[in-house]
C-alpha cells in the first residue's frame, strides 16, 4: 500500500484554464520544491501535511465524488512517485488532470496516464524540456510586464500545448499597467496566448 502526505481534498469547480467551471475534485498533495514567494497554497510546504492517505484511500474518496474530473495538485505533486493512484484513476475511468511546475519528470505509463497536464512555469526555477513537450496547456502567472517576453521562448517549447493563459499574480489584479500590457500583448501575438484569471476567488471558492 503506497501512502502520501495530503494538505485537502475537496469538492469545487476548475477555476483556470481550459477546464474552468467543471465539477472538479482536488488533492492538494504536501511538498515542494519551488516554493513561489507569492504561492497561495503555502500550507502544501510549510509546516506537516494535515493527514496521510493511501492511493486506494484517495481513489475511493474521488469516487464518491462524483466529479467530471481529479485534479492532482501541490505543491508540486511530482515530488511523489503517482502511479499507483493513476492506475487506480484510470480504472475507475477517473479523467485526472496534474497542475504542475515542470521541475520534476512527469512519471507516466501506458497503464497510468494524465488526462491533462497544466503546467505553470516559473521563470526562477524553469521547468524540463520534457514537462514542456507533455503540457496540454501552459499557465504563467505574470508579476510584472517584463516577464512577458519570456513567456515566448517556454512557449515556443511546449509543443503539445493547446493554449498558453497569462494570469496576472492574485495580489496585482488591480494593477491597471499590468493589465493593460498583458492584453496589448495577446492583441499582438494572439495564436495560443489567452488572457487567465482565477475565477475561483471571483467565486470565494478554493
Amino acid at each position: 500500500m503506497q501512502n502520501f502526505p495530503i494538505t485537502e481534498t475537496f469538492l469545487s469547480f476548475q477555476g483556470e484554464g481550459m477546464h474552468a467551471g467543471r465539477r472538479a475534485f482536488f488533492v492538494r498533495f504536501f511538498g515542494c520544491n519551488v516554493k513561489c514567494p507569492w504561492c497561495d497554497s503555502k500550507s502544501a510546504w510549510e509546516g506537516t501535511p494535515a493527514k496521510i492517505m493511501s492511493a486506494e484511500e484517495i481513489a475511493g474518496i474521488a469516487v464518491e465524488s462524483r466529479a467530471e474530473i481529479v485534479v492532482i495538485t501541490g505543491g508540486e505533486p511530482c515530488i511523489h512517485n503517482l502511479q499507483t493512484l493513476l492506475t487506480l484513476l484510470n480504472s475507475a475511468k477517473i479523467k485526472a488532470h496534474l497542475e504542475t511546475s515542470g521541475t520534476l519528470p512527469i512519471r507516466e505509463i501506458d497503464e497510468a496516464r494524465f488526462d491533462w497536464v497544466a503546467l505553470s512555469p516559473k521563470f526562477f526555477a524553469p521547468p524540463l524540456k520534457e514537462s514542456l513537450a507533455r503540457a496540454d496547456e501552459l499557465k504563467f502567472i505574470i508579476s510584472n510586464s517584463g516577464e512577458l517576453e519570456d513567456c515566448k521562448a517556454l512557449a515556443a517549447a511546449a509543443i503539445s500545448a493547446k493554449a498558453f493563459w497569462l494570469h496576472p499574480e492574485w495580489s496585482k489584479v488591480g494593477d491597471k499597467k499590468l493589465l493593460s500590457d498583458i492584453c496589448d500583448f495577446i492583441c499582438k501575438e494572439g495564436g495560443k496566448f489567452r488572457a487567465g484569471w482565477q475565477l475561483h476567488k471571483n467565486y470565494f471558492a478554493r
